[in-house]
């Protein structure tokens, strides 16, 4: 029986394959980012619900941290194409997150700007990838404010404010540690939104409580707090990639969501 890792592996290698093959043959491309559905689930429901044509390819892919989807034609004659987004937008409808060939920075870039907020970050083991991707798209300026990379523990304190019975209590590692970070970067930099990111993205420093792959989210939005804990597959490098994704991903719903009064 193949199991899911491997099927993952096997289906990544021929889809590099067909995409090389691709090159210069592409008439339509779609992408789409998904959100709230783990990429096991998204095979499943792609192979139980949307149609297979030949003159039409999918792939899915979370090689890059965000969970994307993409379609692909070589025919100008666009009718399975279309029926297939068609059915794809139906049955994924709550996970998409993104408008076709669009970024999750660039979507949190349009939200934010569309309301005048400010966004400020706190990153620990993504060590700035976080505002990294925010800085992404053209204009950023107008919405980030600060972006601080507090590794250590006496960063914390020194450049947060973070009491240092917190981390003694709880460890920089932990929900309590990530709601304080947010909570002190909202103070000290008064933006809308205060994101915090701590964690473990190994492949040492795991514990029982604490194994490789978790990692503590803090979203301070005005007088708000959110925290999340979650946990993330794959290499140091793509469990990094996936925290970040959640970050954007989860800004973006909690700005649009979320009543800020």
């Amino acid at each position: 029986m193949v199991t899911f890792s491997i099927f993952v592996l096997i289906y990544r290698r021929v889809m590099i394959n067909l995409e090389n093959s691709l090159i210069n043959k592409v008439v339509y491309k779609e992408e789409y980012t998904l959100f709230g559905i783990s990429i096991q689930d998204s095979v499943s429901t792609l192979n139980d619900k949307v149609p297979k044509f030949r003159d039409v390819t999918i792939r899915l892919s979370e090689e890059e941290g965000d969970l994307i989807v993409s379609f692909y034609t070589e025919t100008e004659d666009q009718r399975h194409f279309n029926r297939t987004l068609k059915i794809f937008k139906k049955t994924f409808s709550e996970f998409i997150i993104t408008p076709p060939n669009t970024s999750l920075e660039q979507v949190l870039f349009n939200t934010m700007t569309e309301k005048n907020y400010h966004i400020s970050t706190a990153e620990s083991c993504t060590g700035g990838m976080l505002s990294s991707r925010i800085i992404n798209v053209s204009g950023s300026s107008s919405i980030i404010e600060e972006a601080f990379i507090t590794y250590s523990e006496d960063a914390k304190m020194r450049i947060l404010g973070i009491d240092d019975s917190c981390l003694k209590r709880h460890g920089a590692v932990s929900l309590a540690c990530a709601e304080e970070m947010a909570k002190c970067l909202k103070k000290i930099t008064n933006c809308e939104l205060a994101i915090s990111i701590t964690g473990i993205a190994g492949p040492a420093g795991g514990t029982e409580a604490n194994p490789v792959g978790t990692v503590y989210f803090g979203f301070a939005y005005f007088d708000k707090i959110l925290t999340y804990k979650k946990w993330f597959s794959g290499d140091r490098m793509l469990i990094r990639k996936k925290a970040v994704s959640f970050a954007l991903a989860e800004a973006i719903v909690i700005i649009k969501t979320t009543n800020p009064n």
